[in-house]
């Protein structure tokens, strides 16, 4: 019965509202873990993480549009619930339970971090076949193996240059950007992920490596990058969050040696972010 490890009550002394009581702080001490992470982390909180791993368990089963409000419920779930193995005696108690449990977790989840994106090799066209790469004077950097229509490329002699998806991102923002990109990069107003399905890499759009090209023509914002290959097609994702507009997640599949001209048209919106994130899935 609850309260017996602590020796404090006798069984059967803590009723209902103790209970409950107990747990609403618990959940309290979860809700207060999650925002200061929130707070303090913006996009690498790992909340996010968590949404991805959770996504990815729930694909085993053919479930995968998990939004983040469903995570956080379920760790408010949890926070509630383990207020009966801990048996904390005082709701100061339980919240501090609460907190630190979910801070543990925290710390043992990696940050949602992702790469830079990079530059594109104009020297790498694309796929280059075995005989034309033994036939070249100077011997090719990669070359393919087809089998079964699938192109997979493999690093011959330089690995610092690695096959690339050529990709022009190009995003239109009908009502204008409501002020200096980097201070919105740093505010969190303005945010941008590029997926590479087919590896499972994601790259911070804002966040670029020497020879990636991000320029701002107006009210609108163009990307010219390098999105590394290992297969002569692939399925790209972007997701887009700027302050004033809808967040915006969509995919377009890429091929070696051609350049993917990508345009997308952000569509306004009065709802904040804060409110928006919590109804995606962040699965990337």
């Amino acid at each position: 019965m609850y309260g017996v490890k602590r020796g404090i009550k006798a069984p059967g002394e803590f009723g209902f509202m103790d209970m409950s009581g107990l747990a609403l702080s618990g959940s309290a001490g979860i809700i207060a873990a999650i925002v200061a992470d929130y707070q303090q982390k913006g996009e690498a909180a790992a909340l996010f993480k968590l949404n991805e791993w959770v996504v990815q368990l729930g694909s085993l089963v053919g479930f995968t549009e998990i939004p983040l409000w469903m995570v956080v419920i379920g760790l408010t779930v949890v926070g509630a619930g383990s207020v009966f193995y801990f048996q904390p005696i005082t709701r100061q108690g339980a919240f501090a339970q609460g907190f630190g449990l979910l801070a543990v977790l925290l710390t043992m989840t990696p940050p949602n971090l992702a790469s830079g994106i990079e530059g594109i090799n104009d020297n790498l066209p694309g796929l280059s076949s075995i005989a034309t790469r033994e036939a070249s004077a100077e011997p090719r950097i990669f070359n393919a193996a087809f089998r079964q229509d699938e192109a997979r490329v493999f690093l011959a002699q330089n690995e610092e240059e690695a096959a690339k998806y050529d990709v022009h991102l190009k995003i239109v923002y009908p009502e204008g950007i409501r002020g200096d990109i980097k201070t919105l990069v740093r505010r969190g107003a303005i945010r941008g992920r590029l997926h590479n399905e087919q590896t499972d890499e994601t790259f911070n759009l804002f966040r670029a490596t020497e020879g990636a090209t991000i320029r701002r023509e107006g009210d609108t914002l163009i990307f010219h990058v390098g999105v590394p290959a290992r297969a002569n097609t692939a399925r790209l994702w972007v997701r887009l969050e700027t302050i004033g507009y809808t967040i915006e997640e969509q995919s377009a599949e890429a091929t070696l040696g051609e350049a993917l001209e990508w345009t997308v048209e952000m569509q306004p919106s009065n709802i904040p972010l804060q409110i928006q994130r919590l109804g995606r899935s962040y699965w990337f």
